[in-house]
């Protein structure tokens, strides 16, 4: 009989789901009760925006949101019977590109205008009157599925049948599948109450923090490798570095090991924001990790790759970025090495960056996240959940 400690763990309902379903409710004009949704920043700027309906609509560093609903005001304005609607999130969101979904829906029929940055392609967001009368667009895929998600949630209610045309390779691919499958969840019109499952990409912290404290089982709530999130790869990372995952009816085991293995070379493209936790857990296996086709972080809540590089260099571990991808050079030895160490991680106001290396803390006391409360952009529980599995 093992001797190891078992802690439960509920990750937060899944903000991705989450928006989708909201949007997808908000839509078909239906009452639906949504069980489960995260409160996270992300979710209350949604709700907000959805229940208010605001001439000027402010989403914070929410890419997902912001994204959404630019596309979801573009087909409602006249209905809304608003003269114009804006849409501007903080400094940052105000500098990640969006034109290629402006552009998208102005060949659809809209007429938006985008206010921010120095090629005036990002945030702030105009949207003027018009109908969205349909036809084909064609639109990059390799920038962010967010806008491949946002048209397809909208493309149903277009005047004319809407055909979108995507160049070059999807990214995020998962995420799309997601969309897709909830589009076609949400037109039945049966469908009175929607549970959404845990997070995966939040629950990859837990896994990162099991993989490190092999003397602990740690069971993850509400998840299991049949999950519709693409991020449920996390496990199967996992088993690759040596853990141990389990399988149960309504959640998942994970065990760590003594010896991390490293991924070697792993294509993250499909699952980009599990690249923070990986990164972490690389720094301790025993050989080089390279994930790559991984462009896209550049554009996230910061640049997500130059992030890691700087963070991970002051641990001592050697560490290579790219256009698109990060080597690392993992040291088996490391937390013996470095445990009494005083470290302070600067999070960029980026909550991925915050919690990946915030799971450290239980091998490196002196570990120091610099503004730890921008995990409430998705998982405002982390540090309680974390405090628990320490325990």
């Amino acid at each position: 009989m093992s001797s190891k400690k078992t802690i439960k763990i509920l990750a937060p309902g899944s903000k991705s789901i989450a928006a989708r379903a909201m949007i997808l409710a908000a839509l078909h004009d239906k009452k639906i009760k949504l069980k489960n949704i995260p409160k996270c920043d992300d979710t209350r700027y949604l709700i907000n925006a959805l229940k208010n309906k605001n001439i000027k609509i402010f989403t914070g560093n929410a890419g997902t949101t912001t994204r959404f609903l630019t596309a979801f005001c573009a087909l409602k304005i006249n209905q809304l019977n608003k003269k114009t609607i804006t849409i501007s999130g903080d400094e940052r969101m105000n500098e990640r590109p969006i034109k290629e979904l402006t552009s998208a829906l102005n060949q659809l029929g809209a007429k938006i205008e985008t206010l921010g940055g120095k090629k005036k392609d990002c945030p702030p967001i105009k949207i003027y009157p018009s109908e969205l009368t349909g036809g084909k667009i064609k639109i990059r895929g390799d920038i962010s599925s967010q806008y491949i998600s946002a048209l397809l949630m909208i493309a149903k209610f277009t005047k004319n049948k809407t055909t979108i045309e995507i160049e070059k390779k999807l990214c995020s691919k998962p995420y799309v599948k997601i969309t897709k499958k909830l589009i076609k969840e949400f037109e039945n019109e049966n469908l009175k109450k929607f549970t959404v499952e845990s997070d995966a990409s939040s629950a990859s912290y837990i896994g990162e923090y099991a993989a490190l404290n092999p003397d602990k089982k740690i069971i993850l709530e509400n998840l299991t490798k049949n999950s519709i999130q693409g991020d449920i790869k996390f496990l199967e990372y996992l088993s690759k570095m040596g853990c141990k995952t389990t399988e149960h009816k309504n959640c998942t085991e994970i065990e760590g090991t003594r010896t991390l293995k490293p991924l070697s070379n792993v294509n993250m493209n499909e699952t980009p924001d599990l690249v923070m936790t990986f990164s972490v857990l690389a720094m301790f296996a025993n050989g080089v990790t390279k994930i790559t086709n991984i462009g896209n972080l550049r554009i996230k809540e910061t640049d997500r790759l130059q992030a890691l590089e700087n963070e991970i260099k002051k641990f001592g571990i050697k560490v290579k970025t790219g256009k698109d991808f990060i080597e690392i050079h993992g040291n088996p030895n490391l937390i013996s090495k470095i445990a009494l160490s005083t470290i302070s991680i600067n999070t960029y106001n980026d909550h991925r960056i915050a919690m990946a290396f915030g799971v450290l803390k239980s091998k490196i006391p002196k570990l120091k996240i610099e503004n730890p409360k921008c995990v409430s952009k998705s998982y405002p529980t982390f540090w309680k959940d974390l405090s628990k599995l320490q325990k």
